[in-house]
This record gives C-alpha cells, structure tokens and sequence, in this order.
C-alpha cells in the first residue's frame, strides 16, 4: 500500500527544493565574482552553477520518482534513487578537477554563507509530521526528523559566530559540521534500509517507501547530496584555517 502524503507537505518539499537551488546558486555566483576570474569566466560559471542545479533539480522531479517504482524487497539491494543521488556529486567533483574557474569560486565563497544556507534543513519536521500520520517508520523518521530540525536551527546561529569572529567559533563550526555530516549518514542509513539491521536490530531492513515516491524522493536525491557538497566545503575550509574578513573565506597568515 503506497503511503498518502498530504497535498501541503507536498508544497513544502517541493518548495523547499526549488528554493535550495535558487539560494545556492546565488551564494556560487556571488562568490565568481569575488573570485577574481575575469568577467567573461565569472559569467561562465554563473551560467554553469545554474544549468547544473536546474538539470539535477529537474532530474530530482522527474526521475527520481519513476525510479522508485523499480525498489523491491531485497534488503541488500540499494535503492536506485541512492544511485541516482550519488550521481550529481560525482559531477562536481569532475567539474573541479577539470576547471580551475571552479575551484577558484568555491575558493571565495562565504563560508557563513555556506553554513547559513543549511537553515532549510528543518524541512526534516515533515519526516515527525508523516511519522504522527503512519507515514514513515519511527526508526527512521525520529532520527532523520529531529536531527535534520536541530541542524537546520542551529545553522543560522554558527554562521553568525563565524561572521562575528566569536571565540570558539570555528570547533562550534568544525562540530557542527562533522554532527550534520553524521546526521545525513543515518537518515540515508536508515531510509534506505543499508543502516537498519545495525542501528535498529528487528526491524524491517527494508527502505521507506515514501522516500521513494515524489514529494519526499527529492529529499534523498537533491536536498541530501547538496547538504554533503555544502558540509565537505565548509569543512575544507574549516581545515585549512580559513578566516572570515568581511564574511568571505580567505587563508590564514
């Protein structure tokens, strides 16, 4: 029996989305102009950044979800969907090696920014709301839901700390980093069923079938990978001792 999600967590996913990909396209393109490339390749990369988030984002609407009919019992099969996501991170690590353009804009991005933006990740309340309605397992739904909520809260006031310069700010930043990193794992983990027969012995190792059915299969295939890419850039910047002038990455001297 397929799950019935109610028409306005349908708005809200879809939403949440279509907003993701507006607003990190925007901080990318900021960051090409601040890169120092010259306007011609600042334009380049603009336009890629958002060609790349609309085609994923379009691919995450479209066939994601017929993907997910393909999901059967097996429970050591990995959900096509996880494939799928695996995918779009994969290009930007191609992009980076190939282009230095790339490299350069990732270089110069506001590293309060990329924490800040990860606000959206109390699109996990969904994940309690469906959980009240039937909807979704509790071994995956409690963990992803509240995890997701408390790194989605807590985004805006570690981006602050870092903009400001707070003592302590960047192991705040570091941890905050690592605990969303963490968080990811099990929700994927524990929707996909790979995490269960560790996590939650006796239970159904088997993966959620609302997270492969649209709205929530764009949660796993585009919100996801995006929160991973956002979370390893942080931390590479965290790891090289970068400091924040005027809210943009730079090397420590």
């Amino acid at each position: 029996m397929s799950p019935v999600i109610p028409w306005y967590i349908t708005v809200i996913v879809a939403a949440t989305n279509v907003a993701i990909a507006i607003a990190v396209w925007s901080i990318f393109s900021r960051s090409a102009r601040r890169s120092g490339l010259p306007v011609a390749a600042q334009g380049r990369v603009s336009i890629g950044i958002a060609t790349y988030l609309a085609v994923w984002l379009l691919v995450a609407f479209f066939v994601a979800p017929r993907l997910g009919s393909l999901v059967g019992q097996n429970t050591g099969a990995v959900p096509p969907v996880l494939l799928l996501a695996g995918a779009a991170p994969a290009v930007v690590l191609v992009a980076l090696a190939l282009s230095s353009s790339s490299r350069r804009t990732l270089a110069a991005a506001a590293l309060p920014a990329v924490i800040g933006v990860q606000v959206y990740r109390a699109i996990g309340a969904v994940f309690v709301i469906l959980l009240s309605l039937g909807q979704l397992p509790a071994h995956f739904a409690r963990p992803a839901g509240w995890g997701d909520v408390g790194v989605g809260l807590t985004a805006p006031l570690v981006a602050l700390a870092l903009l400001r310069g707070a003592p302590g700010s960047r192991t705040l930043a570091l941890a905050w980093n690592v605990f969303g990193l963490l968080d990811l794992v099990v929700a994927v983990g524990m929707g996909s069923g790979l995490l269960v027969p560790l996590l939650a012995p006796g239970q159904p190792a088997a993966p959620a079938v609302a997270l492969q059915q649209f709205p929530l299969v764009l949660i796993p295939v585009f919100a996801v990978p995006v929160s991973i890419l956002l979370h390893l850039l942080a931390l590479n910047g965290l790891r090289h001792r970068v400091r924040v002038r005027a809210g943009v990455m730079a090397p420590a001297r």
